[in-house]
C-alpha cells in the first residue's frame, strides 16, 4: 500500500513490521500474569500426561497462548498437534487427528478410531518415543460423540497407561456443556479446567506497547488519551485492540498524521467509540 507521497506504511510510520498485523507471529508473544501462571500449570500438566481445558471469550488470547505452550514442549519428548474442529462431524473429527498423525483414511477395514488408538500407542512404544498433545480448538463446538472419542483415545488399555493429553479450547459454553449431566465421563478425564479472562487496564497498555517494540515502531506513535481510549473501549479484548489499531493507522497514513491522537479516533468513521 502506497499513497501519492510514493511511501508504504512502514516507510512513512518508521517501524519494520506493522504493530497489528495478524500475518506475522511473535517468538514470545505478550503474557499477562494470568497467562504466565497459566503457562507454568500447563507445562506441569503436559509433562505428567494430563488432559485440561482452557475456555473464555473470543479475544481473551487462548490460542495464542495454547500455542506458546506448545513450542515450549521438547520436540524430542513430545508431538503436539493442533485440530482445529470448526463444526465437524464425527468422522471429520477423526478424520482430521488422522491427517496430523499420518494415518491413511482410504480403503480402511478396521474403523477410523481402532487406527488412531493404534498408532497413538504405537507412538510410546517407538524406540524414540514421543508422548502425543492434541490441541482441539473451537472444541464447545464439538458434539458429545467427539468428545467421547477423545476420551477413548486419552487411554492406552494395554499398558494401562495414558497415551495422550488433549487440550480442549473453547468459549464460555465450553465450560457449560461440560457441566452437563451427560459430559460427566468427559470432565472426570480433565485434570483442570481454567478460564481465561481479558486483559486489565494496566495489561492493555503494555500490551499495545509490547506490540509496537516488536514492530520497531515509536513507543509515541500513540499519544496517552489514545492508548486511553482504546483500552476503554476495547475492555481488554486482544482481537478488538488489534483491529482498532489497524483502523487507527491506516487513517492516519491516509491523512499523513505521524501520531494517533484522540482527535483522530473522533474523527475515523470506522470507529464507534460511543458503544
Amino acid at each position: 500500500m502506497q499513497t501519492n507521497h510514493g511511501q508504504s506504511p512502514p516507510e512513512f510510520f518508521n517501524f519494520k513490521y506493522h504493530p497489528f498485523a495478524n500475518t506475522y507471529r511473535l517468538k514470545t508473544p505478550y503474557l499477562g500474569e494470568q497467562d504466565k501462571r497459566f503457562l507454568r500449570t500447563a507445562i506441569s500438566l503436559i509433562s505428567s500426561g494430563k488432559s485440561f481445558a482452557l475456555f473464555g471469550p473470543s479475544g481473551a488470547g487462548k490460542s495464542t497462548l495454547i500455542q506458546y505452550v506448545l513450542s515450549q514442549l521438547d520436540a524430542n519428548c513430545y508431538k503436539p498437534s493442533m485440530v482445529h474442529y470448526g463444526g465437524l462431524q464425527r468422522n471429520g473429527m477423526l478424520k482430521a487427528i488422522a491427517d496430523v498423525l499420518g494415518v491413511d483414511t482410504n480403503g480402511r477395514t478396521v474403523p477410523l478410531l481402532i487406527s488412531l488408538q493404534k498408532q497413538i500407542m504405537n507412538m510410546a512404544s517407538e524406540h524414540h518415543s514421543v508422548f502425543p498433545v492434541f490441541v482441539i480448538d473451537d472444541a464447545h463446538l464439538m458434539e458429545k460423540e467427539s468428545l467421547m472419542d477423545i476420551c477413548s483415545l486419552m487411554f492406552n488399555p494395554q499398558k494401562e497407561i495414558v497415551a495422550a493429553s488433549f487440550i480442549l479450547v473453547g468459549d464460555e459454553t465450553l465450560e457449560k456443556k461440560l457441566l452437563l449431566q451427560v459430559m460427566s465421563s468427559v470432565k472426570t478425564r480433565l485434570t483442570g479446567q481454567f478460564n481465561l479472562n481479558t486483559l486489565n487496564d494496566d495489561e492493555t497498555l503494555e500490551f499495545i506497547k509490547f506490540r509496537l517494540s516488536n514492530a520497531g515502531a515509536a513507543e509515541t506513535l500513540f499519544d496517552q488519551d489514545a492508548l486511553n481510549i482504546m483500552s476503554s473501549h476495547c475492555r481488554g479484548n486482544r482481537r478488538q485492540i488489534m483491529n482498532m489499531g489497524t483502523l487507527l493507522l491506516t487513517e492516519a497514513f491516509y491523512r499523513q498524521e505521524k501520531t494517533i491522537s484522540s482527535e483522530l479516533i473522533y474523527n475515523c468513521d470506522q470507529i464507534d467509540i460511543s458503544e
